[in-house]
């Protein structure tokens, strides 16, 4: 071999030896790259986390806190985990190791929903609120605050939580859709209307919040109570279901308010809808109780003198109360003073705590005056106040409004009064007048009823009043008269109607059997009883109370209704030839002590309750022992 071959050979070799080397390198130093760059349990929980799979990222956190029990990164991973299980003890017991100041709006979220499933809304709010505090645009955060809200019938708030998601990217048209549910809920058609035709512009990004056919027949209805039917009509159209008896029932009314007859089909289909929903609201204007009475005149003339229709006080009717002349002291502090003043702008309450003075305009009043009245104003900066006193009735008069604080060293503050919202303020005029909307905007003819009048029961009246003023001649029996009419319906739909305003508006308020307040709310607490529950649907406040007039107060009167069902078996009709409600058991089987009266006395005593000078009778009807009758809590009286 020359050698110059092995020269060639040689450098073969190298080149070979050399290759091998380099890819041998670059292999072992990415085995090694790989190793270093592996994922930690930590970050492939943050990765499950990210998508959704909650219990991959529960096992990746718990792996990891088997190397670093103290890892914070890996608790919060768990605890987040958790909460979105709903495993909320657990998670809870985890967040209460971590320092508050390192939440994200994650956590604060989570924990909200955990106070709220645990029923404390209160909490899940101020969690939710700090959540928006380290990110206002937090989706989940804002839906949970829209949505609690709502529910609580707090629904300024509900309005600005869902006007800020609205600002989200994929959330207008689910913000819309709440904003009209909303504005339906406070009485503002024309804005609900606005927003739920925005809202179906895109009901695809409703994310299953509703179905456009419920939300357009509410919208039609909307569109009716603005005496609107061309419109209505136009929505109507674009309906899937135009036969169902629903949707007949609204096109009738469209036909009704445009002075048009519907075909017999499309009547009989809507009679059919109005009599299996007696109690519906009409998708009508308000007429006013004036219109009512000039056809109901004698309903109208005993419900115009009943407390129903005192329970609500204008500036103009304030010269009847007796204010006290001179500086009056306040109950709880008599260093405190309150002086009643007549101004141009309407009654001032001035109320003086050492060198500081606090004034407060009355815009109105609640209550009939029965058990008592009170007052709500306003301050030199807007803010609504509910008046530090209340006028009782004689021979008590003025005394600390009921809820309001007894001691001397208070804040200065709270001695004008305690701060309403403009929630709070609604909520009062729902239950005391007969439209909310149109008592605090001064809009249409219901604005003008003394208080409660016919509408707040029976619904808008103006389809009604064209009904009767199309058929003078007399209406055919059994006619669809276009009213809510509540005689026709049966017990619990009745009872609901009533519970809306003497049932507890906070659906949070946590009535339950034994409960001090509990006797304040009858439509809550007659529901309770086993008169009510082994009616057949039957038994409701009207079975007692006439709605148009006071409640009875000779008790004898009760005491008849009772023994109808609960009478001597041997004067009582067999179950066969009973009233609807009443059976042979419960007929065979009256009171042991005195079948024949006292009843009330003894069933439906009149206890008191933590609202100051107020007896209410107990409509949980049962058996009274000495340890019911001990939750009375001693009221003070200054008098």
């Amino acid at each position: 071999m020359t050698r110059t071959r092995m020269r060639r050979r040689k450098r073969q070799f190298l080149l070979v030896a050399t290759c091998i080397l380099i890819i041998g390198s670059t292999a072992a130093g990415g085995f090694w790259w790989r190793q270093g760059k592996r994922q930690t349990p930590l970050e492939i929980g943050l990765a499950a986390y990210g998508r959704n799979d909650w219990p991959a990222a529960e096992k990746a956190a718990r792996t990891q806190l088997k190397y670093n029990r103290n890892d914070t990164g890996a608790l919060f991973l768990l605890g987040r985990s958790l909460f979105r299980q709903t495993r909320d003890d657990s998670a809870s017991a985890i967040y209460d190791r971590l320092p508050v100041e390192t939440m994200t709006t994650d956590d604060f979220y989570l924990r909200g929903m955990a106070f709220l499933r645990a029923g404390l809304a209160e909490y899940a709010i101020l969690s939710w609120r700090r959540a928006l505090g380290t990110n206002p645009n937090h989706v989940e955060t804002l839906v949970a605050l829209e949505s609690t809200f709502s529910r609580k019938d707090l629904l300024i708030e509900a309005a600005r939580a869902a006007t800020s998601l609205s600002s989200q990217p994929g959330w207008k048209a689910r913000s819309d859709l709440m904003l009209g549910r909303i504005r339906s809920e406070q009485g503002d058609a024309a804005k609900a209307v606005d927003a739920f035709f925005l809202a179906l512009e895109q009901p695809d990004d409703w994310r299953g919040l509703d179905t456009p056919e419920r939300v357009r027949k509410q919208l039609v209805r909307l569109l009716l109570k603005l005496a609107k039917p061309a419109l209505a009509r136009k929505e109507i159209a674009k309906l899937e279901s135009p036969n169902d008896p629903e949707t007949c029932w609204l096109v009738s009314r469209c036909e009704l308010q445009e002075g048009k007859k519907p075909d017999a089909a499309v009547q009989a289909l809507a009679g059919g809808y109005r009599r299996s929903h007696p109690m519906e609201p009409e998708p009508s204007p308000y007429v006013g109780e004036g219109a009512c009475g000039q056809c109901h005149k004698a309903e109208y003339g005993t419900q115009h003198g009943s407390r129903h229709a005192r329970t609500y006080w204008r500036k103009q009717q304030f010269a009847k109360l007796p204010f006290p002349e001179n500086a009056f002291p306040d109950p709880g502090n008599r260093k405190v003073t309150h002086t009643f003043h007549n101004r141009a702008d309407g009654l001032e309450i001035e109320s003086r705590v050492a060198d500081q003075a606090f004034s407060n305009i009355v815009d109105y009043a609640f209550g009939s005056g029965d058990r008592g009245l009170t007052l709500v104003g306003h301050d030199q900066e807007g803010r609504s106040h509910e008046c530090r006193l209340s006028y009782y009735a004689e021979p008590i008069g003025w005394d600390v409004t009921s809820g309001h604080p007894i001691a001397d060293d208070l804040p200065p503050e709270l001695y004008e009064g305690m701060l309403l919202t403009g929630d709070a303020v609604r909520r009062c005029f729902v239950c005391h007048v007969t439209s909310s909307f149109a008592a605090l905007n001064l809009a249409g003819p219901a604005a003008s009823d003394h208080a409660i009048g016919c509408e707040r029961c029976h619904g808008p009246g103006a389809n009604h009043t064209k009904v009767i003023g199309e058929n003078i001649g007399g209406l055919p029996k059994n006619a669809d008269l276009a009213i809510a009419r509540p005689t026709m319906a049966r017990g619990a739909a009745i009872v609901v109607l009533c519970a809306e305003c003497h049932s507890p508006r906070d659906k949070d308020f946590g009535l339950s059997p034994g409960a001090p307040d509990s006797v304040r709310f009858q439509g809550t607490t007659l529901t309770w009883s086993r008169c009510y529950t082994e009616s057949g649907n039957m038994l409701s406040c009207v079975t007692c109370h006439n709605p148009h007039r006071n409640a009875e107060k000779r008790h004898e009167v009760y005491e008849a209704r009772c023994l109808e069902c609960h009478g001597n078996s041997s004067s009582v009709a067999l179950e066969k030839d009973a009233k609807p409600g009443r059976t042979a058991s419960t007929a065979a089987n009256p009171c042991p002590v005195q079948p024949a009266r006292n009843c009330i006395e003894c069933h439906m005593p009149k206890v008191k309750t933590t609202m100051a000078h107020s007896l209410f009778t107990d409509h949980f009807i049962r058996v009274h022992r000495a340890a019911d009758l001990a939750l009375e809590p001693t009221l003070r009286s200054t008098h």
